[in-house]
């Protein structure tokens, strides 16, 4: 159960409030049907897209199923598995690429509660499970065999279930037009160059001319290149090594929809890391088929081995899928039939893995598609793979002694889900190649599934999203690294194109703002998006935590300065909390605040450490510093203030970060008006008062930013118990660091802030009374 997740109630409420929003889906398959029936469930009208004269995709060929953890399919089997271990293996098989750490958390988190959608919401018998290569558990969920012993391919019985809803329960809510194919996203671009998608332009089938949709939001379900062969094409661009490499792919997979969105702007990821599935069937009657049937991973994960063609193991099957077909590339000759000439692997399946895997299941490959051989003996199985019948029977022997050891030292295999041996009788044999089966990357999305681009400018973010444009599928990048582990795919459709879908159907509410100024003591429930480990970039144990606003375009409705409470439950026991947000009041969508992880954060650390996305605890906004950054001069209390200076102490220095970002914000574009001569010399001014070193946070960022803003930014750090080697402040604040560090003497076009701990803002008050500041020239929190 998700700790904190949004009642059904309040959900209703919540999603009562919106204007009803178009949105159009481009995409028919897996991540696309989720997203256009979450919208549709948040009560948005909705249009899909399919360029093909079907629904489907890719999707609809999967047939390794689909990952969750903590779902009820494993308690009534008794699977142990974890938060921890799902998101150790994601990572660990991602390694070499972009594994965004809110996305893969994402994903981990909301895994049971998509399974339960579909097997609930839609009657999927997700009650089979199995355990892939580079799994610590069996979490991978498919459907058992019909009535009569058939195989039922999961990602075929998926789409045909929810294509089925779509054309009777969602009749009237959402609109498929097949035969669809979309050519480029309406937008417009206001003075400050963001962009808003504003709908799509669509070609249907017969028709001579162009069809301009207009739309809310756009959710950009297209899936990946794994099928580009042009010249000019993303394979060709980024990976011109596996020009002419089989593909499982269906040749729509042509990554149109990562075109159209870096012509906007969008920020594309990890576009070099492509996924060879390890065992594409070579079929001997066509081995020049550059289109390969997928051999599945349940073959190998029911105790099918793969030998070369001496005979030979080389590789746990169990491993990771680069693994495996880096394996077979590096160990296997090229098919010697055809033209392709691709490396090959024979994979054998004993009678007991035969049954393991299900004969009605092999028979639709061996006897409808004609893939496997039989081979009664072990001579035989030697003839149909050409290698020495000595050789294949000693390969057979040592397998079984490494079953019945429990390892294989040659390949160290220490998982045997059945046995073979010399012994056995009845083997299927089948020639199988690497195949180009997934794109790691595509477009950058964040754990809204709203697309990114790259601010070049940016002070402390790098990316902000694009108005109106949302994604999810094998079009985004950034999940799943360098290798994607294996039933991660269908899972990552379910559980972005719900977010996607439900953030698109959401971006018309009625209040321009979070919290109303009519309102001001209001607790308004939040949906908390990601948690960003900022230990690197911020310092030792920080975090960013980030809410979703009510819609993608809501303003928070804060002040620079302003600080929120937080509150939630923990235990029975209501906890409180009080941040300085780091997003800037401009920022759309998104709350985030800073907070310290360790002791030093106090009991609320408890909370925020509990809570998963799609938690909802509730937030008020509080008072604090009002500062509005307008140009020509920054104002406070209705004055112009020209310089800043900033007194921290401990954690004081969170406010602070949102105020020198606003700043830095505003001296780029003073300048960029041409106004420099209105900006002071060092207009800003930091003394960061800690205890120790390790107290102090967020240092990093500070120096980033006076070597970008050398003229505007300065700061000076003083510790009270400094280590061996220091060689800035040692001590207290004093009057003397104020006047050399801050400024001297008080003017009333400067503005001194104070925070830290009461008794650290005390001091610095009797310090500028001291220095003759008046009252007005400096403010304290502690004294609001």
């Amino acid at each position: 159960t998700l700790p904190g997740g949004e009642p059904l109630g309040q959900r209703m409420a919540r999603l009562a409030q919106y204007e009803q929003a178009h949105v159009v889906v481009v995409g028919g398959g897996l991540a696309g049907m989720s997203a256009a029936l979450q919208a549709a469930d948040a009560g948005a009208r909705v249009t899909l897209l399919e360029k093909e004269a079907k629904t489907g995709g890719n999707s609809a060929k999967a047939t390794s199923g689909i990952n969750g953890w903590g779902t009820d399919t494993q308690a009534r089997q008794g699977v142990a598995d974890n938060e921890m271990l799902f998101e150790r293996d994601t990572f660990r098989s991602g390694k070499g690429g972009t594994t965004n750490t809110s996305l893969v958390r994402t994903l981990s988190t909301q895994s049971a509660a998509a399974i339960h959608w579909l097997k609930h919401r839609f009657h999927v018998p997700l009650t089979v499970l199995s355990q892939l290569g580079g799994h610590a558990a069996k979490r991978t969920h498919r459907a058992p065999p019909d009535e009569h012993g058939r195989p039922v391919p999961i990602g075929f019985l998926i789409m045909k279930t929810l294509r089925d809803a779509v054309d009777t329960e969602y009749a009237g809510k959402i609109e498929v037009r097949t035969g669809a194919k979309v050519t480029r996203l309406l937008h417009s671009t206001d003075q400050a160059g963001s962009r808003t998608v504003t709908g799509v332009a669509v070609v249907q089938d017969g028709a001579a001319a162009e069809e301009e949709l207009l739309a809310d939001s756009v959710v950009l379900a297209t899936g990946g290149f794994g099928c580009d062969r042009r010249s000019d094409g993303f394979m060709a661009r980024f990976r011109p090594d596996l020009a002419g490499t089989p593909t499982t792919n269906g040749a729509f997979a042509v990554g149109e929809g990562m075109a159209m969105a870096e012509e906007l702007g969008a920020e594309l990821v990890d576009m070099d890391k492509v996924q060879l599935h390890p065992t594409g069937f070579i079929d001997p009657k066509n081995p020049d088929n550059p289109t390969k049937f997928l051999a599945p991973e349940a073959i190998r994960g029911s105790g099918g081995i793969l030998v070369n063609e001496k005979g030979e193991r080389f590789v746990n099957e169990l491993d990771l899928r680069s693994v495996v077909a880096a394996a077979i590339q590096a160990n296997c000759a090229p098919f010697p039939e055809g033209e392709l000439r691709s490396p090959c692997a024979w994979v054998v399946l004993s009678p007991e893995a035969q049954d393991l895997f299900g004969r009605p299941v092999l028979s639709f490959y061996k006897d409808r598609l004609g893939l496997f051989e039989e081979c009664p003996t072990v001579e035989a199985c030697a003839d149909v793979i050409g290698c020495p019948a000595e050789t294949l029977r000693e390969t057979f022997s040592a397998y079984g002694a490494a079953k019945q050891n429990g390892s294989c030292p040659r390949t160290s295999k220490f998982v045997f889900p059945s046995g073979l041996d010399e012994n056995d009788r009845d083997f299927v044999v089948a020639r199988v190649t690497p195949s180009v089966h997934y794109c790691m990357g595509g477009v950058s999305i964040n754990a809204a599934g709203e697309v990114q681009e790259r601010i070049p400018e940016g002070v402390l973010g790098s990316h902000r999203h694009i108005r109106g444009l949302f994604a999810a599928g094998e079009v985004t990048g950034g999940l799943h690294g360098g290798n994607r582990l294996g039933g991660n795919s269908l899972l990552e459709c379910v559980v972005f194109g719900r977010l996607a879908g439900e953030r698109a159907a959401t971006v018309n509410h009625p209040q321009p703002t979070l919290f109303r100024p009519d309102q001001p003591d209001v607790w308004v429930p939040c949906v908390m998006r990601e948690v960003r480990n900022t230990d690197l970039k911020y310092g030792k144990h920080t975090r960013e935590v980030r809410f979703n606003l009510s819609s993608a375009k809501q303003l928070s409705g804060l002040a620079v300065g302003q600080y929120v409470a937080v509150r939630g439950e923990l235990d029975g026991e209501t906890l409180i909390g009080y941040f300085s947000p780091i997003t800037r009041p401009g920022d759309e969508g998104v709350l985030g605040i800073l907070c310290r992880v360790d002791h030093k954060g106090g009991p609320i650390v408890q909370l925020l450490d509990h809570i998963r996305p799609g938690s909802t605890v509730e937030l008020k906004a509080m008072g604090g510093l009002r500062l509005d950054f307008v140009a020509p001069r920054p104002m406070y209390g209705g004055r112009a203030i020209r310089r800043f200076g900033l007194l921290a102490g401990g954690t004081g220095i969170a406010p602070m970060i949102q105020i020198i970002r606003e700043y830095c914000h505003f001296a780029q574009a003073t300048r960029r008006r041409g106004d420099e001569a209105s900006l002071a010399q060092h207009g800003l001014n930091l003394v960061y008062a800690a205890e120790e070193e390790d107290d102090l946070a967020y240092v990093q960022i500070l120096e980033s930013l006076r070597t970008r803003f050398p003229d505007d930014f300065r700061f000076y750090l003083i510790l009270n118990r400094p280590p061996l080697g220091w060689t800035e402040g040692v001590g207290f604040v004093k009057p003397t660091n104020i006047k050399k560090n801050i400024f001297y003497p008080p003017k009333d076009d400067q503005l001194v802030v104070i925070c830290g701990p009461p008794v650290f803002e005390s001091a610095m008050v009797r310090c500028l009374d001291k220095l003759e500041f008046s009252r007005d020239q400096y403010f304290a929190y502690s004294l609001e």
